[in-house]
């Protein structure tokens, strides 16, 4: 039975926004993942969209099957989306990759296609495998010994270059030829370092949803990004060095993307509760009753006439970020939220209805112990008498460009063993949703690693497992260089009381 007919031509009947383009050019844009998480990422939707307005290329999406296992005993080939023509029968096979836990993925996702997964086993005769996204800007290295090409930074500057590449090439070298050079392109044929970043200029944006779906994790909501970068300096976050200077939109400009067909927006930004334009795009849009989503609100700028316009808008669980679980990490951190603002946030959404309030948090930073759990067990307790509470909590992974680059993780055994305290303190009071403390450690491997972390998941990709990533490291030689790091509260992120500062001079930020 076909895969193409029975899975995908269902979700492709209920999508509305499809483009059906046949050109010279092919371009497979696919995501190392289910539909429905794919579907949900904006800078997929509009690397999509400007592949598809080239004149000459014709882009379509593939997807990874929910069941690998079983798509591959049909022995089918993997089909794009639009047309079911084979996913690798293509110029450029272009994959979006938003998560470090997707690299087994993007291995997997190549070898369904059709595509051998490593470089060097390429040649002329298959496609261009170009890789994207914001894994791409964290840490590019993983991914050396896969892409022919990876990207690195804002897309909207990019994608003109590579369309005209590829009507222009008539062999790989030549591709590389006519990009080498250009910012955010990063060859690793060529390239032994990740070049200057791309930074769209404010002209390409706001960056905003081409498909809408009810089979989406954001079911039928059209995206809109209010702003991009963030203003804000917290230390442990990619947002300001990832994607550029802070950049907001104008509210005539969001709402002159949003279609008239759209009953559910979601606004997209580091910091919606900053971008100066929320109220008044988030007050227009609920009078014309649509439904409202937001990426992020920050509970030191959030007050109730914002609370009533996204309860208005069906929002019925207030989220807020504490991202440490005290007020002097928190202050370590540059997060700028303290604990009178939590409480603030709680009595507001009790006031106003709302159902709950949701605090995103962190465990597992460097200068953290004990007394910082209680503070957290605490001031949990003091929210959950005033709204009902859920926390989600996950442990601290050290990311490149960022000050804590060369902080250690914390390990597994503390984190869980912090993890069974809060659990067992709070199990009466609140919620918990807490991330495996052992595929952090995965995560952090990753998002730190060279190709050598790459050839590891290489090695297991059909059969991944925390057991299988141990193996696998110490099969490529891999040894965790930061682990003897101390990270002190007395110390700004990035400094360490060891007396060789020069190994870490990559923690410092960019």
């Amino acid at each position: 039975m076909s895969y193409w007919r029975n899975t995908i031509k269902p979700l492709l009947d209920d999508e509305t926004g499809t483009l059906f383009k046949q050109a010279p050019v092919r371009v497979t844009l696919a995501f190392p993942n289910r539909y429905s998480v794919g579907m949900a990422s904006l800078g997929y939707q509009v690397i999509y969209r400007m592949f598809n307005n080239e004149e000459g290329v014709a882009c379509e999406r593939a997807f990874l099957p929910d069941d690998v296992e079983a798509f591959e005993r049909t022995g089918q080939a993997l089909p794009t989306v639009e047309t079911g023509r084979d996913a690798g029968d293509c110029q450029l096979f272009a994959v979006s990759v938003s998560f470090e836990l997707d690299l087994t993925n993007i291995i997997r996702l190549l070898d369904v296609a059709g595509l051998r997964p490593l470089r060097e086993e390429r040649d002329d005769s298959d496609a261009i495998v170009m890789i994207g996204g914001p894994f791409t800007s964290s840490n590019p290295y993983p991914l050396a010994p896969f892409a022919d090409v990876i990207i690195i930074g804002d897309g909207e500057q990019i994608i003109p270059v590579v369309s005209e590449a590829l009507r222009e090439a008539t062999s790989r070298e030549d591709f590389y030829d006519l990009v080498d050079g250009m910012p955010g392109v990063f060859l690793p044929a060529r390239h032994t370092h990740e070049p200057k970043w791309a930074t769209a200029p404010k002209e390409l944006l706001p960056a905003y949803s081409q498909i809408v779906t009810p089979h989406s994790e954001l079911s039928n909501m059209f995206l809109v990004e209010a702003q991009r970068g963030c203003p804000r300096p917290c230390t442990f976050c990619l947002a300001r060095t990832m994607y550029g200077p802070n950049r907001n939109n104008q509210a005539q400009e969001l709402l002159d993307v949003i279609p008239d067909w759209a009953t559910k927006v979601g606004l997209v930004g580091a910091a919606l509760s900053d971008f100066p334009h929320t109220k008044f795009v988030g007050r227009t849009l609920t009078d014309r009753g649509i439904k409202l989503g937001v990426s992020s609100i920050r509970a030191d700028t959030v007050d109730a006439e914002l609370a009533e316009i996204l309860k208005a808008g069906g929002l019925r669980t207030f989220t807020v970020a504490s991202d440490a679980p005290s007020e002097r990490l928190r202050r370590w951190l540059k997060k700028g939220i303290t604990t009178e603002d939590l409480v603030k946030t709680a009595h507001i959404s009790r006031d106003l209805g709302f159902k709950g309030v949701k605090v995103y948090m962190m465990i597992g930073l460097g200068p953290e112990n004990d007394d910082d759990i209680t503070e957290l067990i605490s001031f949990t307790k003091e929210l959950a008498g005033i709204n009902r509470i859920a926390l989600g909590i996950s442990p601290f992974v050290p990311k490149r460009h960022t000050p804590h680059f060369a902080d250690p993780f914390a390990g597994v055994q503390v984190i869980e063993k912090r993890m069974k305290r809060i659990q067992k303190e709070l199990r009466t009071t609140a919620e918990l949703r807490n991330v495996s403390a052992k595929w952090a450690w995965v995560e952090s491997v990753i998002a730190r690693g060279g190709p050598e972390v790459g050839m590891a998941a290489y090695q297991i990709y059909r059969n991944e497992s925390i057991g299988a990533w141990k193996k696998a490291l110490a099969d490529v030689g891999w040894s965790d260089e930061f682990e003897t790091n101390a990270p002190a509260i007395d110390l700004p992120p990035g400094q360490y009381e060891s007396k060789d500062v020069s190994a870490h001079a990559q923690g410092l930020a960019i």
